[in-house]
């Protein structure tokens, strides 16, 4: 069987992918800032391709494939490609139906919504129609967004991992034509231009599956759709698929329910201060554009988290689970902590850069045209709030791995079902205090991604019967705090220095400031971790595998 690089080497791979799309994806996002700035047209378009987002995590790269690339891997391992391609035709139809009744539901839900709730005022009347009709439009991305994730899993199975990763980039460049060419050529109103984007996302969901097809060919995988249910390694995978799914939609509801309470709590443009809530009165706690502001926020942590973090899962599992299935503990162990251990320390370093170089970044990535000074400084507030977690949200990662890789889908659902009300609380309380606003949704996430980790790591040692948490662990953790803290000292020391330099372009002073900035930062990270000897920016920068690629953390 293909695909037994060290996880690593892999994630290495993936991860150059991944950089490439993120690197596409901030393009795409710097020129919806541009064009459509923190405005309602820019909330509404967010909370619509919020939903096929949220079902890819959930269907598609979420519970989906943590059920089912450990039990495809089984399956390939101890029966043969035979079997395994069974598994995959019927997946791909439980699947197609699971989707396409999904799509039906909530299409008729929008409708309802639609026609049931009357407006207050004409103002408000145009921000809900836009809304749900971008809504509406957007649903049908969600059965090609989740197809091209099951795909991708296939093809991790099989040892190729860049198709997958490349899959993005498809939709970035396509949202990017939409933007600059197709939006404007529907006409020159802001409010039709951004449907231009919409058939443009939906059209890229076709082209990426396309992509993958010959591929998957290439590979011998034999694709088809097969409703038979009575296969016992799809009963298999549907067990554990109940649980996973219920865990991950717990993760994702916390960010669902976040959408939800910014949208109800936003106050658009010349509306009143309040809104009348079963006959009270209730102040909004947000100003138009707080969608947009923690939308694009999420995403700049999101670009570390998914080159390093997310490739690294992505990798880990199928090792992972092949180690399990030979009883092979101990190098399940090591492999587990390195690749936490490095995605940890890849996060700690972007923690402290996101909190002391949060504006900087933002004002050379989006402040042009319509995105001023001030739209400036409700962005970075959000990002340094989410700095905080940022060790946590990359860590979180490996560790649902781990559980995934034993079986266990019970546990992370426990963790979930106790931190989600606690994330929501936390949400719901801070929200309305001046100074933090929208942040607070960064600042619950960041508290309750700590917790989950911390959580996890204590669950996971009991549950695989090995020794996670230790003295080493903890020493490398201090470490690489004390390490993110000069890193984050000495960009904050090099920014007064770099305002006054005479550049005459505006844009190449921005850039210059913010990877000034950076690179002090990342510099002072890797010389502070390596006089505390911490082995992660060797292993980082090692290009191939050495001989001790297996060996300890």
């Amino acid at each position: 069987m293909p695909g037994k690089r060290p996880i690593v080497t892999s994630a290495k791979l993936i991860a150059c992918c991944t950089l490439a799309s993120r690197i596409t994806g901030l393009v795409r996002d710097m020129l919806l800032l541009q064009t459509y700035s923190l405005a309602w047209i820019a909330d509404a378009w967010n909370y619509a391709f919020q939903f096929p987002n949220l079902f890819r995590r959930l269907l598609g790269e979420g519970a989906l494939a943590a059920a089912f690339v450990p039990a495809f891997t089984r399956v390939l391992e101890a029966e043969g490609r035979a079997a395994a391609w069974r598994l995959l035709a019927r997946t791909l139809g439980l699947l197609a139906a699971a989707l396409t009744t999904l799509i039906v539901v909530l299409e008729l839900v929008v409708a309802a919504v639609w026609l049931l709730l009357a407006p207050d005022d004409p103002a408000q009347a145009a921000a809900r129609e836009l809304l749900l009709a971008l809504t509406a439009l957007m649903l049908p991305f969600m059965f090609t967004i989740c197809t091209v994730a099951l795909l991708a899993s296939v093809l991790n199975c099989v040892g190729s991992f860049v198709p997958g990763a490349l899959t993005p980039i498809v939709l970035n460049l396509f949202m990017i034509a939409g933007i600059v060419w197709l939006g404007p050529a529907l006409g020159p109103q802001p409010r039709v231009q951004i449907f231009g984007v919409a058939i443009a996302v939906l059209v890229a969901g076709v082209v990426q599956i396309l992509i993958l097809l010959p591929v998957l060919r290439a590979h011998d995988v034999r694709l088809g759709i097969d409703w038979n249910l009575r296969d016992p390694n799809l009963r298999t995978l549907l067990r554990q698929l109940g649980p996973v799914l219920i865990g991950q939609g717990l993760l994702v509801l916390s960010p669902f329910l976040d959408t939800q309470i910014c949208v109800f709590l936003t106050r658009l443009h010349n509306q009143p201060a309040e809104r009348t809530i079963l006959g009270l009165p209730v102040p909004y706690a947000l100003e138009e554009g707080a969608l947009t502001a923690l939308t694009n926020a999420t995403r700049l942590y999101q670009f570390p988290l998914g080159v390093v973090a997310v490739s690294l899962g992505v990798a880990a599992l199928p090792a992972l689970t092949r180690l399990v299935t030979r009883d092979d503990w101990p190098a399940w162990r090591r492999e587990l902590l390195r690749a936490t251990r490095l995605s940890t320390f890849v996060g700690m370093l972007a923690g402290a850069m996101m909190i002391a170089a949060a504006e900087p970044i933002v004002r050379m990535l989006f402040e042009y045209r319509r995105f001023g000074p001030e739209h400036t400084l409700r962005v970075a507030h959000v990002v340094r709030c989410y700095g905080l977690g940022m060790w946590a949200f990359c860590a979180h990662h490996l560790v649902l791995r781990g559980f995934y890789s034993l079986g266990d889908v019970r546990t992370p659902l426990k963790i979930s079902c106790a931190l989600m009300p606690v994330n929501l609380a936390i949400s719901l309380v801070l929200v309305w205090f001046d100074p933090i606003r929208e942040a607070a949704f960064a600042i619950s996430a960041s508290l309750t991604a700590t917790a989950s980790v911390l959580i996890g790591l204590m669950l996971l040692t009991r549950r695989s019967g090995t020794r996670l948490v230790d003295l080493e662990l903890l020493s490398a953790l201090v470490r690489m705090l004390v390490a993110a803290a000069l890193a984050a000292l000495a960009a904050r020391l090099v920014l007064p220095s770099l305002e006054g330099l005479p550049i005459g372009s505006r844009i190449a002073g921005r850039i210059i400031t913010a990877f000034a900035a950076l690179g002090c930062g990342s510099a002072a990270y890797l010389l502070a971790a390596w006089l505390l000897r911490l082995p992660e920016p060797a292993l980082l920068l090692r290009l191939r595998s050495g001989p001790d690629e297996h060996g300890s953390a």
